[in-house]
């Protein structure tokens, strides 16, 4: 019987109480609040931008390395392991789990903003035909390959522990390995902080997705944007991640993934036959150029010697953050994708997969967007200063062929994309507030549910007290934080895979001890001492 574990006390207490205290202070201190964290943002850009850049770069590098080399050929779980999910639910669940409802007005929303606020480093005019092609090619970028390597990488180290060293899903292994010796304190610590971070982050896309489905149902069906309308979206988006959740990966997550990609598809199919097709093509495919042309320096971009454009701190600072304070927990769900493939297979799949879906997403709605702008069908970038960005996104598709029934389809998506994102967030975060999970088994559902009600009404509170900025400021600087055990799970990947290189089996049954990982820095360590190191091998005994 798989082990389910027991209620982590000190990490469930602690990450509800910081959840209450930052709502207090968000409700009766608003202003403060949200003055303070806002200038978090772009101090933790000023003062820390490039350690973040350095550590994407880092991880981007570290990806390409084990796909190349020989660690790319062990295999999750053993070499009898066989997968749990078929190729079509692994593609469906890796990209719906890490975009949630942002890419859906993102794709559209982003490169109106690099378009006419283009930053300083590029050297083109607002408006231009340079900046149009850029601005294309920085949000395919931002939302593509970066995002997934930071997200695999540790799911990569999970995968291996779980299945290849039969450790329960914790970070507990990850320091014990790493420390020698079992850490309570440092254990409780970190599933504290990752804990918190994610919570967070999902309290907070949902309030953004809050205002997002309020808006749409503004549009489609003419009912006022209120307090008690997010109630009711709340309600209804909560009761709805909470039961997929509940239900476990095997069952809610897998159909609700595979409809979300259905309308996703739709949409796009949609877009291109309705929109501005020829203009979708060409820009999509310069912007590609763009961004093979400038990857490198896409991501360390920075504001040296302009310190007061804060493009980067807004963006891709920004969004190599919120990657970052994810990465652990989405690591932990990820993982289960990883059972009976090759570690070349899992971190190929999870980094492209998702990555040139997202990239054709956005060449044909952020193509379709640049059209009608430069087109002068409609001042998009003056009705987005106006009315914000989610009012304008369905009046946009509101003026195209069948607008009602778009708008609709489009709604329906950003909530199906939303569960997609809360649901394994959720089932992470109480994998988190558990002691000694295993990854095949699910935490308890009361503390799924106990959960996803307390993510639910903060981000109810926050849409309601105005606190939405204070939180993403708060994000900057937990993400800040998360760079930590992030580094710490690309590392370890390696320490992980030479030990079951050497077997040849990649038995989970086959498991290396502890000694057996750590002797490679025992000998090191001895032979600088000028002592003598004897190994015990099959075939003998070397010195």
């Amino acid at each position: 019987m798989s082990n389910k574990g027991r209620i982590y006390k000190p990490v469930l207490f602690v990450i509800v109480a910081a959840l209450v205290a930052e709502i207090v202070l968000g409700s009766l201190f608003t202003d403060q609040f949200g003055a303070a964290m806002s200038n978090m943002l772009y101090w933790v850009g000023d003062h820390f931008g490039w350690w973040i850049n350095l550590l994407a770069v880092f991880c981007v590098i570290a990806g390409i390395v084990i796909v190349i080399f020989r660690w790319g050929d062990v295999k999750i779980g053993g070499k009898d392991a066989k997968p749990d999910f078929s190729y079509w639910q692994w593609f469906s669940m890796s990209i719906c789990s890490g975009i949630g409802c942002g890419l859906m007005f993102w794709a559209m929303g982003e490169p109106m903003y690099h378009f006419m606020t283009p930053p300083t480093a590029i050297q083109a005019a607002a408006g231009s035909r340079e900046a149009a092609i850029f601005a294309v090619s920085q949000a395919m970028f931002d939302w593509s390959f970066v995002q997934y390597f930071i997200y695999s990488l540790p799911a990569l180290a999970f995968a291996l522990l779980c299945f290849n060293y039969q450790k329960p899903l914790s970070m507990e292994p990850m320091l014990e390995l790493t420390a020698g010796e079992k850490s309570k304190k440092l254990t409780t610590f970190m599933h504290i902080i990752c804990g918190y971070a994610v919570a967070c982050g999902v309290s907070n896309s949902m309030a953004a997705g809050l205002m997002q489905i309020s808006g749409g149902i503004n549009a489609v069906f003419g009912i006022p944007q209120n307090a008690l309308m997010y109630l009711a979206i709340t309600v209804l988006v909560a009761a709805f991640f909470i039961f997929s959740c509940v239900t476990g990966i095997n069952k809610g997550l897998t159909y609700v993934s595979t409809a979300c990609m259905i309308c996703f598809f739709a949409l796009m199919i949609y877009m291109l036959v309705a929109g501005d097709t020829m203009f979708i093509g060409k820009i999509g495919t310069e912007a590609t150029g763009d961004l093979l042309d400038n990857f490198w320096t896409k991501i360390t971009m920075n504001n040296t010697m302009v310190p007061e454009d804060q493009w980067a701190n807004e963006w891709p600072i920004t969004f190599w953050n919120s990657f970052f304070i994810y990465a652990p927990v989405i690591g932990m769900f990820l993982a289960r994708m990883g059972k009976g493939r090759t570690v070349r297979e899992f971190l190929l799949v999870e980094v492209l997969v998702p990555s040139l879906f997202c990239c054709l997403f956005i060449a044909i709605f952020a193509g379709q967007i640049i059209s009608v702008q430069t087109s002068g069908a409609a001042d998009v970038w003056a009705m987005i200063q106006e009315e914000g960005m989610q009012t304008t996104l369905y009046q946009v598709l509101g003026s195209m062929p069948f607008g009602k029934i778009v708008q609709f389809a489009f709604l329906v998506t950003v909530c199906l994309s939303f569960i997609t994102l809360a649901d394994p967030n959720c089932a992470a975060l109480s994998t988190l507030c558990v002691h000694g999970q295993e990854i095949d088994s699910e935490p308890p559902k009361t503390l799924k549910i106990g959960l996803g009600v307390a993510i639910s009404a903060v981000a109810y509170l926050l849409v309601i007290s105005g606190g939405v900025n204070a939180v993403k400021g708060l994000l900057n600087l937990g993400g800040l934080l998360m760079t930590v055990p992030t580094l710490w799970l690309v590392l370890i990947n390696f320490k992980l895979i030479k030990p079951l290189l050497k077997s040849k089996s990649h038995l989970a049954s086959d498991v290396p001890t502890q000694d057996e990982i750590s002797a490679p820095d025992q000998r090191r360590r001895a032979v600088a001492k000028g002592l003598t190191v004897v190994v015990q091998k099959e075939d003998g005994i070397v010195s």
